[in-house]
């Protein structure tokens, strides 16, 4: 029983650090500045990218896409 607690377990650790790594090469890429989004073409305004750095999409579009309708 152990055995497969211990697969298990390295699983778990194995799927976290592919997520970290990932989250860390993300995290290193240069924010691109889209002055309109890349979507719908709209202008995303100037206080949303100066907090969301590398922000793609308007408020509306970023939306759809996480509701997964987008």
């Amino acid at each position: 029983m152990a055995d497969l607690c211990d697969y298990a377990a390295e699983e778990s650790q194995r799927a976290l650090d592919l997520a970290l790594a990932e989250a860390k090469r993300k995290a290193a890429r240069p924010a691109v500045d889209h002055p309109h989004c890349l979507e719908c073409g709209e202008e995303i305004p100037e206080k949303r990218r100066a907090l969301l750095p590398g922000v793609e999409c308007c408020v509306y579009c970023q939306q759809l896409q996480e509701s997964g309708r987008g």
